[in-house]
Formats: C-alpha cells, sequence, structure tokens
C-alpha cells in the first residue's frame, strides 16, 4: 500500500468519560474540569505509564464543567486547565462506587471514541505525552488496523505501542468474556504464557546480584539426588542448553496442583536429550527447575520473590502466578474457534507450568516492566540485564528485518501474548489476546510497519469452504504425526465416514479438519490457519505441516505404524 496509510494525518481530538454503566464522550477540542470536590482521599500509590502519571483520588461529590480549549477557568479546584501544554495527567476518580476514568492529554485531548456497535470496542486508552502530528496519524492508523482486525473475528484482546515512552495506542478489543458481554481494556488480565520466563531469569539474575546464587553454579547445588544433572549449570538452563527435555514429568491437563519439588523429581527421572551444554532444545522443564531453583536460594516461594522483587517495586498490581481455579477482578477467558464459533478448551492447569509458562498480567503492566528492563538500574543492574538480553536467558535477541528487536511470545490455551522491543527506536510493541487463532506473526509484522511507517495492508475477512472428499480419499492422510521440535505433542489423523478429524496430545482435544484442495485442511473458516499433508518420493503422505498463527510453520513427520 505504498509507504503506509497516512491520509489520516490531523491529531486525534476528542476524549472519553468511563462511569460504568455509562459513557460519556466529548468532541474534538473539548475538555473537562472537576471542582468543588468535598471529599477526598488522595492514595500514595501513583504509577507511571511511560511519560504519564497515574493518580487515584476517591471524590464522593463534584461538580464537572466543560469548556473549550478557549477561555478555559483557571480557579477550578481539583483540575486547573486541560489544553495543550506539556503535561499529562491521568487520573482515577471513583464516585459513589462507580469508576470515572479522565484522561487529560496534550495536543487537543488524544483519546478514544465512544465504543459504538462494533465489536472492537475502545474501552479505555492511554495516550502520548507531546504527541506529534505524525505519531497521531499512526495512532488512527492502529487503531484502525486493530479494528479491521477485529471486526474480522480474528483479534480479541488489548494493544499497546509506545515510542520513546509515549503510548501510541492502548485499547482493549473484542470480548473477555463473550458469554457475559464483558469487553476487553486496558486492565484486562490475560495469562502470558512463556512470556513468564523472561521474569524467571530476571529473578535468577537479581539473586546473583543479591548474592545468594551465581549462573555458574552447579544445579546439584539446589537439587540433590540427580546424578543425570550433576554437569548442569544454571546459565544452562537460561538459555536451553542444559539437555533437560521441554516436556515429561506431568500434563497440562492434570487438574491437581503439583508442587515444585515434585515435578522436579520426575524431571530428574527423565533422560537427558543430549549431555549439558553440547546442544540447545527449548525447554519448559528448564524453566520449571528455575522456578525451583529461586525458592531454594531465596526462601520464599517462587510468586513471593518475584511480587517482592520485580513486581511490587514497579507497581505491576495484575501481574502474578495465575491458576486456573483463581477468581478475580477483571479476569479474561481464553477461546478458540471451531467451524466459525467461539470454544473454551478443557480445563489446562497453567499454574504447573511455573516459571515457563505460570503468570498472568495486563498490558499496561507489562509496559511497566519492558521500560525498567530497558532501563539498567531500575531493577536490574546493566550487567544482568545485559547478560539476559546477549545470552538469550528468558527473551529473544534478533533481527526482523533490518531492525533488532527483544522480547518474547507465549501461548496457552486460549491465549496469546507478545512483548516486542526495537531498542534502537525505542519502541514498544505489547499484544495480549484471548482468542488463540490470532495471526500473531502477521500481526507482529503489520503493527511494526504502522508505526515505522512502511507498506502494509488491512487485513482481510476469512471465509473459507470446505471441499467434499470421499472416505476413500481421506484415508491416506490416517496416521499418527509428531512435531520435530516436541515428538511428544502427537496429533492422530482418522477418518469418521467422509469427515476427517484429529487428536492431539497437548492440548487433548478432537478437532475437525475441512478439506481445502491441494492437501490443505483448516479446521475453522474464518483462520488462515492451516495442516498442509506432504508426500515422500513414492506419492505416499509422510508428514504434515502445520501453518499457524499468521506465518508460523511447524513440521511434523508421520510415526511409521508398529508391526
Amino acid at each position: 500500500m505504498g509507504s503506509g496509510r497516512t491520509e489520516k494525518s490531523q491529531a486525534i481530538s476528542k476524549i472519553s468519560f468511563i462511569s460504568s454503566p455509562h459513557q460519556v464522550a466529548l468532541g474534538s477540542g473539548l475538555c473537562v474540569f472537576v471542582s468543588n470536590p468535598l471529599e477526598r482521599e488522595p492514595e500514595d500509590n501513583g504509577r507511571t505509564l511511560g511519560n504519564q502519571k497515574l493518580f487515584h483520588i476517591t471524590i464522593t461529590h463534584f461538580t464537572v464543567t466543560l469548556t473549550n480549549n478557549s477561555g478555559l477557568d483557571r480557579n477550578c479546584g481539583l483540575l486547573q486547565e486541560i489544553r495543550t501544554g506539556k503535561e499529562v495527567v491521568v487520573m482515577t476518580l471513583k464516585i459513589v462506587g462507580l469508576l470515572l476514568i479522565i484522561l487529560i492529554c496534550t495536543a487537543g485531548c488524544v483519546m478514544s471514541p465512544p465504543p459504538s456497535k462494533s465489536s472492537s470496542q475502545a474501552v479505555a486508552s492511554s495516550t502520548t505525552a507531546m504527541i506529534s502530528p505524525a505519531d497521531a496519524a499512526v495512532s488512527e492508523n492502529l487503531d484502525e488496523y486493530m479494528t479491521v482486525l477485529t471486526d474480522a473475528d480474528r483479534f480479541s484482546g488489548t494493544v499497546l505501542i509506545a515510542r520513546v515512552g509515549n503510548v501510541l495506542l492502548s485499547k482493549g478489543y473484542g470480548m473477555a468474556n463473550y458469554e457475559f458481554s464483558v469487553p476487553n481494556t486496558p486492565q484486562t488480565v490475560f495469562p502470558i504464557g512463556s512470556n513468564t520466563k523472561q521474569f524467571t531469569a530476571a529473578g535468577i539474575m537479581k539473586l546473583q546480584e543479591q548474592g545468594r546464587l551465581n549462573i555458574t553454579d552447579p544445579v546439584s547445588l539446589y537439587i540433590f539426588d540427580a546424578p543425570r544433572w550433576k554437569d548442569i549449570r544454571i546459565y544452562q538452563l537460561l538459555n536451553h542448553t542444559s539437555g533437560i527435555p521441554s516436556e515429561g514429568g506431568f500434563v497440562l491437563t492434570d487438574p491437581a496442583d503439583i508442587a515444585l519439588p515434585e515435578l522436579v523429581k520426575q524431571f530428574v527421572a527423565l533422560p537427558l536429550t543430549f549431555e549439558p551444554g553440547t546442544g540447545e532444545t527449548y525447554s519448559n522443564n528448564g524453566f520449571i527447575t528455575l522456578s525451583y531453583i529461586i525458592e531454594r536460594a531465596s526462601g520464599q516461594s517462587y510468586d513471593e520473590y518475584l511480587r517482592e522483587n520485580i513486581f511490587l517495586p514497579l507497581n505491576m498490581t495484575s501481574t502474578g502466578q495465575d491458576n486456573a481455579r483463581d477468581v478475580f477482578t477483571n479476569r479474561a477467558s481464553g477461546y478458540t474457534t471451531m467451524d466459525g464459533k467461539h470454544i473454551h478448551y478443557d480445563l489446562q492447569n497453567i499454574h504447573n507450568s511455573w516459571g515457563a509458562g505460570s503468570l498472568h498480567s495486563t498490558t499496561e503492566d507489562l509496559f511497566l516492566w519492558e521500560r525498567a528492563f530497558h532501563t539498567p538500574g531500575t531493577i536490574l543492574s546493566v550487567q544482568s540485564s545485559d547478560a539476559m538480553t546477549e545470552n538469550g536467558y528468558g527473551i529473544v535477541h534478533v533481527k526482523l528485518g533490518n531492525r533488532t528487536v527483544i522480547g518474547h511470545g507465549g501461548r496457552n490455551f486460549g491465549f496469546l501474548s507478545y512483548t516486542l522491543y526495537y531498542p534502537d527506536e525505542d519502541v514498544s510493541i505489547i499484544f495480549l489476546s484471548n482468542h488463540d487463532r490470532t495471526p500473531m506473526a502477521s500481526l507482529i509484522k503489520d503493527l511494526s510497519a504502522i508505526v515505522f511507517n512502511e507498506p502494509y495492508s488491512l487485513p482481510q475477512k476469512i471465509n473459507r469452504k470446505a471441499v467434499p472428499l470421499t472416505a476413500e480419499a481421506l484415508g491416506e492422510y490416517t496416521g499418527t504425526y509428531a512435531p520435530v521440535w516436541e515428538k511428544t505433542w502427537t496429533f492422530t489423523v482418522f477418518p469418521e465416514g467422509n469427515r476427517l478429524f484429529y487428536t492431539s496430545a497437548v492440548p487433548h482435544e478432537t478437532v475437525e479438519l475441512f478439506f481445502d484442495g491441494n492437501d490443505t485442511f483448516f479446521v475453522t473458516p474464518e483462520s488462515a490457519d492451516s495442516f498442509i499433508f506432504t508426500h515422500d518420493t513414492h506419492g505416499k503422505v509422510d508428514g504434515l505441516n502445520m501453518y499457524t498463527l499468521g506465518g508460523v510453520y511447524d513440521k511434523a513427520v508421520k510415526v511409521p505404524q508398529k508391526t
């Protein structure tokens, strides 16, 4: 599309009240005064989001005055003036038990429009301080892209994008809960899957700074009766070179919470994939083991140590360890789709994934963490943050096109997450989704293109049509397929009449496959996700390529049948 969609270059100039269950939107140039507060109780918990300061004030009675940017009354009491300036102030006002969020911003009060009947509701947003006209256009283009993607039934979640600490977009799209029509907001809490690993790694590095361990220590200092692990060092758990297999020892469908000592005991019994330091394989079990080392070295639980040393110092009040049984405010439900309909997975107890994938968070909290991590001395020393970045301890440091990026992805059943940071450009892209068919790979690429004013296309609605096949034709695809990267996560494909299904080991589910032509099948018509069967030189099916998440390929090999 040329050099990006930049035809809407004017600054956005809107502000929204959110006072559940009512929302009042103010048009261009209008600003808000709150005056005559009879009672207020400032809480000492102001938090910074980028260059914006959030304050929480309780008000039981007040007067609201609306005015245009010109002719402002400077004696309004609580808030003096809203106009173009150099400060951004966000105040949350609790009014007779209802939440009123007022965002006072520069360059004409940049804010989201009121919710419409569109499924991509801009429920709440943060904006940038000192926003330029160019960034205002970028903000509008980002919102347009996410709105179109959501309306195509390909996204549900929250997005936060910032440049040089200034928030360009922070909004919720779609529903946190479809059964009760609860919208997503920037405060919605999602499991973050493998994005947990960067916090586990940071906990280990923090313990090293505190003199409680050294990453060159053998794990045998903390885990006894593990003769196979005698040569494994802590840093080899951090960079996936320990040889500990990724899976095994427990299944996520186990409803019982398993204590860390018991999990590690089961891991110790597994044979190593390779001798420590001689190979590399992504290991969830290795990061669960790091959780146990955090507990042994600190004398605290995994969750307590991270909360005390990372989350609370950064005021990440919505971040912590998840359990499928827990009930808490703003929790999102996770969904997948099958045959065009939203469905839930069977219960998956991600609590047992501990330091590999058990945390939940919000886009706002993750932005606080990302800013702190890339500001050495805030939580970690420059030596610790550099070690994590350069050696891949819980994060990935690669090139995306011609730019350097640092980040990680995460996936739980019904949830996706991504944290991406461009250090040279100081750009953050964070999204959390409760729709696990979100095209994560293409979403990252397109959002980056919008921020950097590069070519991109708006998402298209997908509506695939199944092609009928005979039972005889489906028979050649029957068999068990083992992913190359994790052979225990098998897919067993089988026909029933003239229909084809697969049963997966992780997650444990049975799904129908619909034929799309040329050995290609899909599971739901609104998604580009595909299962593409491959043939050997003799024409027999020998494998399966899984195209998912808008650009991720996983190869699976057909397992020979036992005779």
